[in-house]
């Protein structure tokens, strides 16, 4: 794991705006992900953990500990009966991954394509958009524990999601850093048109 000084940090961002971080790693790993932990635990640096940046606003003077920049990549796909499994990595594109399910035919994120940021951020904030939250489609959440290194895999259900929360950002925020979500799709599923917007969209699409 490479760590870095006083790296810019608004180029990260959506908002470009901020100062830089007195130390910085990005992680393509899980190893690399602990490995940085235990250094910003092992020096008692303020840990922050950084996706895609987007609505994220930081302070001219920057951050005083580490950055952890969780950049893990890769998408796994596989059937059950009607539905498809996708396995994604915190660090892939959100839209990216949602245009990936879309083209493989699959129901169940098509619409909350368009929102910034990556996977690893969606389970946090439980993102949602046209009637459609991304709770309604996670299986289980991979996540390292902070303090003591250990990774496990949390169900739907031990996530506690609600309106834009879930454990991440309230009862335990701070405790886990996400590395990978699954989601349950149906396959050859019709997609969600519950807004006016969108049912009048696609009727005019199809019914010029």
């Amino acid at each position: 794991m490479k760590i870095q000084e006083n790296i810019p940090l608004a180029p990260l961002t959506t908002l470009q705006v901020g100062g830089p971080a007195r130390y910085f790693a990005e992680a393509r790993t899980e190893a690399g992900v602990k490995e940085a932990v235990a250094y910003a635990a092992e020096r008692r640096l303020p840990l922050f953990v950084l996706g895609g940046g987007s609505n994220l606003v930081i302070a001219d003077q920057g951050w005083p500990g580490l950055v952890l920049k969780v950049a893990l990549p890769g998408v796994e796909h596989e059937g059950e009966g009607d539905n498809a499994i996708f396995y994604a990595a915190a660090g892939e594109s959100w839209d990216h991954f949602v245009d990936r399910t879309v083209t493989s035919n699959c129901a169940g994120l098509e619409c909350l394509s368009g929102i910034p940021g990556t996977v690893g951020g969606t389970p946090v904030q439980n993102v949602g958009a046209y009637g459609q939250e991304v709770s309604q489609a996670i299986l289980s959440v991979r996540v390292l524990e902070i303090t003591t290194g250990e990774i496990r895999t949390l169900a739907n259900a031990d996530c506690r999601f609600a309106y834009r929360s879930s454990i991440f950002n309230t009862s335990e925020r701070g405790r886990y850093i996400v590395l990978e979500a699954g989601y349950r799709l149906k396959q050859k599923g019709q997609p969600m048109l519950e807004y006016a917007d969108l049912k009048n969209f696609f009727a005019e699409a199809v019914h010029p």
